[in-house]
């Protein structure tokens, strides 16, 4: 197989690098690392910055519970009422954050403000070393890389540019500073690290570099979700760039696809299928619609030109030049569709700004290269003036709106921290619904449990939790029931407060329509400026209830407002004829239930079912099942006393997905084991 430059030059091992060309790399990776530690230097030491508007709380807590909990991170109980660990995020910043705070003895939002600067500053440089490893052309891979530091294509579609307010300032840094954007900032650096690595393991075809492109692909697939359609586009790209016999193809593709293959296995505890499949589900249904119909006719709209490309780029000799115009081709569609038509190629197509901005740095470099190689000394100098003054004018734009966007902020003064603080003493660990930003950062601080936050398309009752959470926020065609119909659903999924910041909070997210309509109704726990925490009396502070079998939710509600199942489960929780049940949790994925139960009545846990649960009710096992609002039911089959134990083990499914990820690790030892004695031999 061949590129017109031949294999054997770009895959020349590394010691043949001459010595000249290495000080060069290494002050080129100096320069890269000096301009972009200048912009987020602050990061590395603060705590808290001056976006509490962002989702960065909500990955902080799950660093938080990570270092509570550790190595016992089955069952989360602090999200959607409670959900499996891998469902909160794709976990690989919250274990790296964990890990620095707890070797460091550093805080956590320290920790995470450290590992995404950290990213940040090595996406050029991962971005400078794949294109060199690839091309050999060190200086258009070193431009490349600068341009990606100091210059943000999205600036071309007024949405982008509108929101950074001119054609100069950094979209990567606003979507990881402002937007909270880390695992994706992070998901990106990488790529480039396993776009190299795989393109390593396919010219090379020895095992090392096999193992390591898998290793890389597993680490960008559990760092971000957005990371696994990188990992597809972007490994797609480098296979379809590549010319040879369409045998060497295949082999080349069955071999990337092996590697892909291990690296999900190796993965799979954190994405098993239910997973994947929830996520795809809610995807697309979060920040817009998404069906999958729509989305296959969108896609069908960029086949063809793809398609065009490749076989106008089959005799390109430039290897990297055609890889960088087919990776850049798909997210610039992807981008500029939904920026100029609100045509959406996939769920969220804004967020691929970030890919786009890598792809075009790619080739613009590599597309002057040629040109640039045919001018006179006279021309060449003038354009290094040129450049010189573009990164001057850059580096002083960019250095602006990080010192802007990296403030040091005193977060007790903050209305998040005291809502955070207000909440534990009021409640002592009961579950609340906090509105606004407040919710993603309630957990920063303490270990209250939510009805709802953090991340919508990861939740695995997205449909019920979503349709009572919008009801709740809009009260649309509500009218007088507004208050009312918000309690039933508030006490369905056992909350005993609800924070509501009012017109003149200083909050952004997810506002209430009608902040005051809790007015009167609910008693208030806590009162200041704008913003108000109301009590919702219940009759016992268990998550645990003895209900009729009759009172079980058997029909999923079509709406927010389709309540009268919903009513009726309510009116059972607060029959004060039915017996109570004692629950207390022994660690965050094992309750003990103590209460009477008699025939024709079951245990509701307000509790999100997932099959992971098991029950097992004065020492025999329980059936747990699942009502229609996605909370789970324990028949515990007992009359009279009873003990039931409520314990997340995790199913069937991710058992298997352990064992094969243990498989996996095991035979990628044993392979490196093998493959050393080999060499040791000759």
């Amino acid at each position: 197989m061949t590129h017109g430059l031949s294999f054997e030059k770009l895959s020349a091992s590394w010691p043949g690098i001459r010595l000249g060309t290495r000080v060069r790399a290494a002050a080129y990776i100096a320069a890269l690392l000096a301009i972009n530690v200048y912009f987020v230097e602050k990061l590395f030491f603060v705590d808290f910055t001056n976006n509490m508007q962002t989702n960065a709380g909500s990955f902080m807590a799950i660093s938080r519970f990570i270092l509570q909990h550790w190595p016992h991170l089955g069952w989360f109980p602090w999200w959607f009422g409670g959900e499996p660990f891998e469902n909160t995020y794709s976990p690989m910043l919250p274990l790296l954050d964990a890990a620095i705070a707890w070797t460091t003895g550093s805080s956590v939002p320290h920790a995470f403000n450290f590992v995404t600067a950290l990213f940040y500053v090595a996406g050029p440089v991962c971005l400078f070393l794949f294109a060199w490893r690839v091309s050999r052309y060190l200086e258009s891979s070193f431009f490349a890389a600068l341009i990606f530091s100091l210059f943000s294509p999205c600036v071309l579609f007024s949405a982008f540019r509108d929101d950074l307010g001119g054609w100069w300032n950094p979209w990567r840094l606003r979507g990881l500073l402002y937007y909270g954007a880390g695992p994706q900032t992070a998901a990106v650096s990488v790529l480039p690290v396993a776009l190299l690595l795989t393109y390593l393991a396919i010219t090379k075809r020895t095992y090392v570099w096999c193992v390591a492109a898998g290793l890389s692909i597993a680490f960008v697939a559990l760092t971000n979700f957005f990371g696994i359609v990188d990992l597809a586009v972007g490994c797609g790209c480098l296979l379809l760039a590549m010319q040879g016999t369409r045998k060497e193809a295949m082999k080349a593709a069955v071999l990337v696809a092996g590697i892909g293959l291990a690296a999900w296995l190796l993965a799979s505890p954190f994405l098993n299928p239910t997973l994947v499949g929830t996520v795809l589900k809610d995807s697309q249904s979060v920040g817009g619609h998404y069906g999958t119909r729509n989305l296959l006719a969108n896609q069908a709209l960029i086949l063809p030109g793809f398609v065009c490309l490749w076989f106008a780029t089959r005799r390109l000799k430039d290897y990297i030049t055609r890889f960088s115009l087919l990776f850049t081709y798909v997210y610039f569609e992807i981008v500029a569709l939904f920026a100029i038509a609100n045509v959406a190629v996939l769920p969220q197509p804004h967020r691929y700004g970030f890919e786009m901005e890598m792809g075009l740095s790619l080739v613009v470099a590599f597309s002057l290269r040629g040109w640039a190689a045919r001018w006179p000394v006279v021309l060449k100098g003038a354009c290094i003036v040129l450049v010189a003054g573009a990164v001057l004018h850059q580096t002083a734009y960019y250095r602006r709106s990080a010192e802007t966007l990296t403030q040091e902020l005193d977060v007790t003064q903050t209305s998040d921290y005291k809502v955070a603080r207000q909440v534990e003493a009021k409640l002592g660990g009961q579950r609340a619904f906090v509105g606004g930003e407040a919710g993603l950062w309630l957990n920063v601080f303490n270990d209250t449990p939510q009805m709802h936050s953090g991340h919508d398309p990861f939740n695995p009752n997205y449909a019920v939790e979503e349709a009572a959470t919008y009801a709740i926020y809009s009260g649309e065609n509500a009218g007088g029931r507004d208050a009312e119909i918000s309690i039933l659903w508030l006490k369905a999924f056992g909350c005993h407060a609800i924070y509501v910041p009012g017109a003149s909070s200083r909050l952004y997210m997810d506002r209430f329509v009608h902040p005051y309509k809790f007015e009167g109704v609910l008693p208030v726990l806590w009162h200041e400026q704008d913003d108000t925490i109301y009590a919702i009396p219940q009759r016992t502070g268990s998550l645990a209830h003895v209900v009729p079998m009759s009172a079980i939710v058997k029909r999923e509600p079509i709406n927010g407002l389709d309540t009268d199942e919903v009513a009726r489960y309510v009116a059972a929780l607060e029959d004060v004829s039915l017996p109570s049940a004692e629950m207390t949790w022994q660690d965050p994925g094992h309750a003990r239930i103590r209460t009477a139960l008699h025939a024709g009545q079951a245990l509701s846990v307000q509790t999100t079912y997932d099959r992971g649960w098991i029950a097992v009710a004065n020492g025999k096992p329980a059936e747990v099942s699942r009502d229609a609002i996605g909370l789970s039911v324990i028949h515990a089959g007992c009359d009279g006393a009873c003990t039931v134990d409520f314990v997340f083990d995790g199913g069937l499914e991710r058992k298997i997905c352990r064992a094969l990820s243990i498989a996996v690790a095991i035979a990628g030892m044993l392979g490196a084991w093998v493959a050393f004695r080999r060499c040791r031999l000759y």
